[in-house]
């Protein structure tokens, strides 16, 4: 799995969550982190970004299957990167 990859699935998070109005302040927070972590990877990458990623899986569980399917994606590859 790649980097792109990891942007796209990032890009597709973002869409589902511009859409739903009952998403907090705290968990758009850790979806701009995420997306720090993601831009700040070249040779060392955060593992930060894989707690990130299962944490905003877990927060849309029950209201958000879509969100959740990606985040979930999203962890698995950037653990298949070793991350």
């Amino acid at each position: 799995m790649s980097k792109e990859r990891l942007r796209e699935l990032l890009a597709e998070l973002s869409t589902e969550l511009s859409e739903a109005s009952d998403i907090d302040a705290d968990t758009r927070e850790l979806l701009g982190q995420l997306h720090d972590d993601i831009d700040r990877i070249t040779g060392e990458e955060p593992s930060s970004a894989v707690e990130r990623a299962k944490s905003l899986e877990s927060r849309f569980a029950a209201n958000h299957p879509v969100a959740e399917r990606i985040a979930r994606e999203f962890a698995d590859v950037l653990a298949k990167m070793g991350i």
